[in-house]
């Protein structure tokens, strides 16, 4: 009964929304919540769920079955009084940190809680999976890397062709591959600025990583091993085709490891479990379709450490190794040591144990890798005059060994980039390393090998001084040593006894990682998942925008080396706590394990926030002013008619939720925000307004001349809106303004002069559409006027000027129109400038192609009733380049058809 009601409980208050608003007092917490109704019916779930749980218990099979008792297996659901706590009076302002379990963190709580109980059913035998077991080993490998193709694909899908992907280094790699299928030869010249690769990006080459060789032309420093594998199959099918390729790369190497694992513990189901902890976790999935030689070098370090498994293996096989082993540097420079430890790893395999052809075995490996080394020492000589890796490098060689007293924690420990910060079921590697030490024979010397390869991959790329990788998701320079341990988070998970509550940790530490790769795919469009290398995690922020849960976390980027290691001290000493308090607990019964696991883990927690954070620090964490916050839970998911309720929690009382919008007022002073924006916004005051209506003031603290104020929305191109101002100090200016649909970049813009008049801005909602009536579209990049209507752009394929824009050719654009009038029709003024082209227009139920002539205008009428808001696909067949048939002319945009809306 008990669980029943915190069920119910628990999927009201996920229902609704938990936010702060500013008052003369302060900061006060509200609650929007459904009506008491569905309370009613959420708890009926949960009764349901029980009545559905008791006949599941019913004895099947024989007559001596007993039927176990149903109080022991809904334990795991009292891990979702979590979510209640938020809302309750007085404990959540006393301690902030737990408004976190009322955002996105929900989710994963629900995840981890749910999958808990699921676990505890399986080992009660209540739920089965017999078709599964029934299945042979390579049908479990095949449905492996399946798996994996999926889920790396969906990723890659979501992904790539946006800010995102190909971001970084990616296009000097591409380029690299263009220049090899096309000019054959690695020379960069412009191959960057023409072809499919500038048409699918547009993205320029950092300059800072194009260097001279020795005969005078331009290369990029990067290495050319995954240029030269993907240059085939990026002149078959391009970018995507190379995404493809890694993704299949990815799942091929996944399903090895596998194999491999369940040939060393014999236990399908630990191998599976350790699988997923890489395969689904954020630093090997969101590398695992990027365009690096991570997954490439990763399948390349599975293949050498797997297919050498004993001396009498074939000739075939350890040339195999060699040839693995000496394809590593070639992909980067970084893994030349981890490939000498590889080659040591092998040569040991054969040499020291009996059998025959150990010496031919032995040649196999080491005299590829041998020859392999000389032709890549070769290689820089013949290019850049020096016979050593760090020669296209310059004055860019940042590597010291110095730099892995924060390198090397940082990449396992670090808030922004580190493996456990994203990912702490890798914290089972640890603890397997361990148990395969304790067990000894074969399984000692894989931990020993283990720890070899991977220490020289963290010691090599932790002595760089940009330890993170770049512009990189978490883990990215560690991925290609990633599945190697895999081993010894199996090893860890079949150690622990089937039922007890180490294990049940052990699914606690996977779900939760997933959960947080789950935040990172569905969030912000995926920003989330590049981080700003301000010492502050992205993913934190997002979870925690009322408390500094930052603090909670170690930074080697933000702090020194003793700081960030003195955070990591006390997380490992709660770790340890908690895993002998795991040791101790004796119970057989599943729900009670997994109430133990839990509980251990809500103890771990809570003991950092009430720890870490209050360690001395310098500099100072920066602080959270909730007065300048860009956006509020309140309005995003403001919806009256599903959450009609309210609390105000000081004074506790009830009251409209449609009273609340008003009061989330938004703003930003001079000083108050130092992190720039994507593009210049008057006091980095970037807000993310839901649709509705807006007033705009702006209190003036010193006076200027006629002025231009303009309002940006989209963090491109030129502003939407503009005012004329003059600035009197004191004194208030302000406007209203109508968002038709989410706008995600909102700032004011003017000059220096302006801002230094502006004393502060405040957006107060009027109005806010309900979630559930918005429109349902992209991201806005971009708006501008045209005519007496708005535009709102979502993606590069369109170009704003004055009057209106541009369609590029050859691709499409998708635009929305909002028009002060819905009762006139929508007419457009098109025209294709100097070349004849066919221009394709759609509309939800309605299209049209329209052939137009050379610099001859077309007018055409949209279909677009009554509605104020009208989404149009616009495409042209060819695209022409002014600068080509202009000499007076330097742009050299590819332009499709020029669109205006006729005034009305």
């Amino acid at each position: 009964a008990v669980a029943v009601l915190i069920t119910g409980l628990a999927i009201y208050v996920s229902r609704g929304v938990l936010d702060e608003i500013i008052t003369g007092a302060g900061a006060v917490r509200v609650a929007m919540l459904p009506p008491w109704p569905a309370l009613g019916a959420f708890l009926a779930i949960g009764a349901l769920g029980l009545l559905w749980l008791d006949r599941r218990a019913v004895p099947r099979g024989t007559a001596t079955a007993v039927r176990p008792p149903l109080g022991p297996l809904v334990l795991p659901l009292f891990g979702l009084l979590l979510l209640i706590l938020p809302y309750l009076p007085v404990l959540p302002d006393r301690m902030p940190a737990l408004q976190m379990l009322a955002g996105p963190l929900r989710g994963v709580v629900w995840l981890v809680v749910l999958t808990q109980f699921a676990w505890v059913l399986w080992q009660a035998r209540l739920v089965r999976a017999e078709w599964v077991q029934r299945w042979s080993v390579r049908r479990v490998s095949l449905a492996i890397a399946v798996a994996t193709v999926i889920v790396s694909g969906g990723a890659a899908a979501k992904f790539t062709r946006t800010v995102l992907y190909p971001g970084g280094d990616e296009p000097h790699y591409l380029v690299m591959a263009q220049s090899l299928w096309r000019d054959a030869d690695l020379k960069i010249e412009n191959n960057h600025t023409r072809g499919d690769y500038h048409a699918y990006f547009a993205l320029p080459l950092d300059p800072h990583y194009l260097t001279r060789g020795a005969d005078g032309e331009i290369y990029s420093i990067h290495p050319i091993g995954m240029p030269v594998i993907m240059a085939p199959v990026y002149a078959a099918g391009g970018y995507s085709a190379v995404v493809a390729a890694t993704v299949i790369i990815a799942a091929f190497a996944a399903a090895l490891m596998w194999l491999a694992m369940v040939g060393i513990t014999n236990a399908v189901g630990a191998a599976t479990f350790a699988w997923a902890a890489v395969v689904f976790t954020t630093p090997f999935l969101y590398n695992s379709f990027a365009v690096y030689p991570e997954i490439t070098a990763a399948l390349a370090v599975v293949v050498a450490y797997t297919r050498a498994t004993t001396p009498t293996s074939s000739l075939r096989t350890w040339l195999l190794v060699g040839a693995s082993c000496a394809a590593l540097p070639w992909l980067s420079t970084k893994y030349a040591p981890m490939s000498a430890a590889l080659v040591a790893v092998a040569f040991a395999r054969v040499w020291f144990a009996d059998g025959p052809g150990r010496v031919t075995n032995a040649a196999a490996v080491v005299v590829p890798y041998g020859v392999s080394l000389l032709a890549w020492f070769g290689f820089f000589y013949a290019v850049w005059g020096i016979p050593l890796p760090q020669a296209p490098y310059g004055d860019l060689v940042q590597t010291d060994l110095k730099n892995l007293v924060f390198g090397a924690p940082g990449l396992l420990f670090d808030q922004e980039y580190g493996l456990l910060s994203y990912a702490p079921v890798y914290i089972l590697a640890a603890t397997g390393l361990w148990a395969m030490w304790r067990q000894g024979g074969e399984l000692r010397r894989r931990a020993v090998e283990i720890l070899v390869v991977f220490a020289a991959l963290l010691g090599t790329v932790g002595a760089f001084r940009i330890w993170w990788g770049g512009s990189a998701s978490p883990g990215r320079p560690l991925v290609s040593g990633l599945l190697l341990l895999a081993l010894p988070i199996a090893v860890a998970f079949r150690t622990a006894p089937a039922g007890s509550a180490r294990r049940a940790a052990h699914h606690l530490l996977l779900w939760i990682s997933i959960g947080v790769t789950g935040i990172l795919f569905l969030a912000q469009d995926g920003f989330l998942i590049s981080n700003g290398r301000d010492g502050t995690s992205s993913l934190l922020e997002y979870l925690s925008p009322r408390w500094p849960a930052w603090t909670m976390a170690p930074s080697f980027i933000y702090h020194d080396a003793p700081t960030g290691l003195m955070r990591v001290g006390i997380w490992l000493v709660i770790a340890v706590a908690a895993a002998i308090m795991l040791s101790r607990a004796r119970s057989q019964k599943p729900g009670v394990a997994s109430a133990t696991a839990i509980a251990a883990l809500t103890a771990s927690l809570l003991a950092a926030v009430l720890v870490v954070p209050r360690l001395p620090v310098s500099p100072a964490w920066p602080v959270i002013d909730v007065r300048a916050r860009a956006r509020t839970p309140l309005l995003d998911e403001f919806d009256a008619a599903s959450r009609p309720l309210a609390i105000e929690y000081a004074p506790l009382r009830w009251q409209r939720a449609a009273d609340l919008p008003q009061r989330a007022v938004l703003g930003v002073e001079p000083g108050q925000r130092t992190q720039p924006q994507p593009i210049r916004v008057i006091h980095n005051g970037r807000f993310s307004l839901p649709a509705g209506r807006y007033r705009l003031d702006v209190d003036w603290a010193g006076d200027r001349g006629d002025e231009s104020l303009a309002l940006q929305a989209g963090r491109t191109g030129n502003p939407w809106l503009t005012w004329r101002v003059a600035p009197r100090t004191g004194q208030r200016w302000s406007t209203e303004f109508n968002a038709p649909m989410d706008l995600s970049f909102v700032g004011l813009r003017g000059s220096a002069e302006l801002e230094r008049a502006i004393g502060r801005i405040t957006l107060t909602p009027l109005a806010v559409v309900d979630v559930t009536r918005r429109p349902k579209l992209p991201t806005v990049l971009a708006a501008s006027q045209s005519g007496s209507a708005s535009v709102f752009y979502f993606d590069v394929n369109a170009s704003p000027e004055e009057l209106g824009f541009w369609v590029s050719g050859g691709r499409t654009a998708r635009v929305a129109i909002e028009r002060p009038d819905s009762s006139a029709p929508l007419t457009l003024r098109v025209h294709s400038g100097a070349i004849a082209n066919r221009l394709h227009i759609a509309t939800f139920g309605w299209a049209q192609s329209v052939t137009l002539q050379p610099k001859l205008p077309d007018v055409i009428e949209i279909p677009a009733g009554s509605r104020r808001l009208v989404v149009l696909d616009l495409s042209t067949d060819r695209a022409f380049v002014p600068s080509a048939t202009d000499p007076t002319s330097t742009d050299d945009r590819q332009l499709g058809a020029w669109i205006e809306v006729v005034k009305e």
